[in-house]
């Protein structure tokens, strides 16, 4: 670990989160979702391909707020199949992207003091990785998934944007499914048990894994969901789902006549849960539903307090209950003008 000097702060840089003490990590996050530094050794296995850097703002000897940044080769743009997807793809296997995000969990990797320290810190981090920008001539710094207030007040030569297509949240006040769904309507009970009913008619069971069992048939699921919605597959979901024991995971995957036709991955870090890697076979009814279902139950009986679900699908999270996440900023750095540009149109 090394370390340059700031105005009553030093920076110091790791390059694996084996450098940094856990206890003095785990202080800092406070208990944020998915900023635990097992969490990180997670991350760390799974995108192997990505460089990280850990940028460490100690003022004396006290750790007051950090940037992990990982060098990104492969990132899944939002951008539709095509001559562009193909040029972008092509650009950062040369070029890569710098991003500042904790792993895997749609959750920044920038944690910044409270008070006057606040714009001092972010300010040395904030140089400190257009340093590493440069020294490792990367297309572009992004900082993702921040909120409206997290994307102000940032040194010139950063944009700020509003990213579309937001993730989707829900606090925690119940204590079992039997509770949630006593919460609502007459019309969610009765749908929860038609739904449970008819899937048994068709032999659709549901179970609950802490690894899974077939891979090659769980990955093809999942790269049906991407297919469908025209979406580059997670370039990451195999470790993901290899790696599961090193962090809370479960699998859920749904089975009728012993024939695996969906599935998905569910992850606590912090008493925050996080449901990923969804994989569907086509014209298979209720397999979604028993997933939903199943992991709102997950939830509630490991007393989360935060549930976060991801973008899509809004009608029906918003009818379970959940509300559109406000973490969809990103604060952009780069000297190329049309690079700027092209950034505001992504965003939107």
């Amino acid at each position: 670990m090394k370390g340059t000097n700031a105005p009553d702060l030093t920076i110091r840089v790791a390059h694996s989160i084996n450098e940094i003490a856990p206890k003095m990590w785990d202080r800092l996050s406070a208990g944020t979702p998915f900023q635990s530094h097992r969490w990180y050794q997670f991350g760390e296995r799974v995108m192997i391909d990505c460089e990280p850097t850990y940028l460490l703002a100690y003022q004396d000897d006290e750790l007051v707020g950090r940037a992990v940044l990982w060098m990104i080769r492969n990132e899944p743009l939002p951008i539709g199949p095509g001559i562009w997807r193909a040029l972008f793809q092509a650009i950062l296997r040369r070029r890569p992207l710098l991003v500042c995000r904790s792993p895997l969990s749609s959750a920044t990797g920038l944690i910044l003091p409270y008070g006057q320290l606040r714009e001092k810190t972010l300010t040395a981090l904030s140089q400190a990785a257009l340093a590493v920008a440069r020294q490792k001539r990367c297309l572009m710094l992004v900082f993702d998934f921040l909120d409206r207030e997290e994307s102000q007040d940032w040194p010139n030569g950063f944009l700020s944007l509003q990213v579309a297509d937001p993730g989707t949240v829900m606090q925690n006040r119940w204590d079992s499914i039997e509770v949630y769904l006593s919460d609502g309507d007459k019309k969610d009970r009765q749908h929860y048990k038609r739904t449970l009913r008819e899937a048994e008619k068709l032999n659709i069971r549901i179970e609950r894994t802490k690894a899974v069992r077939d891979m090659d048939a769980a990955l093809e699921l999942i790269h049906n969901v991407d297919r469908r919605y025209n979406n580059l597959p997670n370039p990451w979901v195999r470790g993901l789902l290899e790696n599961m024991g090193m962090v809370e995971g479960t699998w859920l995957e749904v089975r009728q006549n012993e024939k695996l036709v969906g599935g998905g991955a569910i992850f606590e870090d912090n008493k925050a849960q996080l449901t990923t890697a969804l994989g569907l076979a086509d014209v298979v009814p209720y397999v979604y539903l028993l997933l939903t279902y199943a992991s709102l139950e997950e939830a509630f009986n490991s007393k989360v307090r935060l549930l976060r679900w991801g973008s899509g699908a809004y009608e029906i999270k918003q009818q379970l209950g959940f509300e559109l996440e406000t973490n969809n900023f990103i604060v952009v750095s780069s000297g190329n003008p049309i690079l700027r540009k092209f950034s505001q149109w992504l965003a939107g």
